[in-house]
């Protein structure tokens, strides 16, 4: 029967008395995330109920006299043998927290030496970071900078979900890298950009300035220069699209407004869209899935958007919690 690892048995360990078996278990259970958060809690836990105990040393040498002349009898001191003081299970045990010791370090070392600022459904924040970068940050989007910049000698994050950045130049001239999916890096000195990094494919709008962009193909790295107005699509595999919007710059960062811009977009794109920054689950009949949408949506959440669909297409709606289903009233009306 396995063992359970629980907080009596990390108290146990963090005592000092688990076998070298029970400590192999700690660490297959450390591979999970989850775990090492229990394990640093749990370990604070059993700190504060185990202080350390302060000696005091004056008292100590006094109870040391009073024992040598209430007993003046000769102590004899026999020998212990060095291998009987260091069995090999002390050598085991020892090789087995220390190993334990390393294990928890590498696997805990983005925790520590990164930071990560993330949005939930719905959510739309603004930050600045340290060399004065702005960043807006979509819904249901990471982004992880190091927590020691000064360590660093370039200016690198990384990007789960959405995010428009508008970057300091500074003085030495250091590189600002965005790292996203697919290995794809966006490498600047002082612009204004947006980076889309969801569903396997990241995308790259260019507002102001120049951006450097490099992502992986079959035998080498590919790099291409953007300019004002230039989108690339990076997809899996380094299969890359590129093309120049003829929208105003803004319509690409309307969602830092709540606004909504659609030009002939597939309701199946807008479905996609429902379940990023919301976290809807959205299923289309097949005469909507053929629909295409254009216009400008303000829309605070996701009853607000489906709602202007609603009143768009006629459509009805059937909703359970976060599954939503989308079916046209009249399909001989959609085309």
């Amino acid at each position: 029967m396995k063992t359970v690892i629980n907080k009596e048995l990390l108290f146990i360990h963090f005592d000092g008395r688990t076998t070298p078996l029970q400590i192999e278990l700690v660490r297959e259970w450390l591979q999970t995330p989850e775990h090492q958060q229990l394990y640093y809690q749990w370990l604070q836990e059993w700190e504060r109920q185990h202080p350390q105990i302060i000696t005091d040393a004056d008292e100590a040498y006094q109870q040391f006299l009073q024992q040598i002349d209430a007993t003046p009898q000769p102590v004899v001191v026999r020998p212990i043998a060095v291998w009987n003081r260091w069995k090999p299970g002390t050598y085991w045990m020892a090789a087995s927290v220390v190993l334990l010791l390393l294990t928890v370090g590498y696997l805990t070392q983005d925790y520590w030496l990164m930071r990560t600022i993330a949005t939930e459904y719905g959510e739309i924040r603004s930050i600045v970071l340290p060399d004065g970068t702005r960043v807006t940050l979509n819904a249901n989007s990471e982004l992880q900078l190091s927590r020691f910049p000064f360590l660093a000698p370039s200016r690198d994050v990384f990007l789960k979900g959405e995010a428009e950045f508008a970057v300091v130049h500074t003085s030495t001239h250091d590189p600002f890298k965005v790292h996203a999916a697919n290995d794809v890096e966006v490498v600047v000195l002082g612009t204004e950009f947006v980076v889309n990094a969801r569903r396997n494919n990241t995308r790259v709008e260019l507002t102001k300035g120049k951006v450097q962009l490099r992502y992986p193909t079959l035998d080498q790295i590919s790099t291409l220069t953007m300019r004002p107005g230039d989108w690339v699509n990076v997809s899996a595999g380094g299969q890359a699209k590129r093309g120049h919007q003829t929208l105003e710059p803004t319509v690409a960062t309307g969602w830092k407004n709540y606004e909504y811009t659609f030009q002939r977009t597939p309701m199946p794109e807008i479905a996609d869209l429902l379940n990023d920054n919301f976290g809807l689950t959205v299923q289309l009949d097949s005469a909507l899935a053929r629909r295409k949408v254009t216009g400008t949506f303000h829309a605070h959440n996701a009853d607000e958007l489906l709602q202007a669909l609603i009143e768009l297409f006629d459509i009805e709606v059937v909703r359970d919690g976060k599954a939503v289903q989308l079916k046209s009233s009249d399909p001989n009306q959609i085309q």
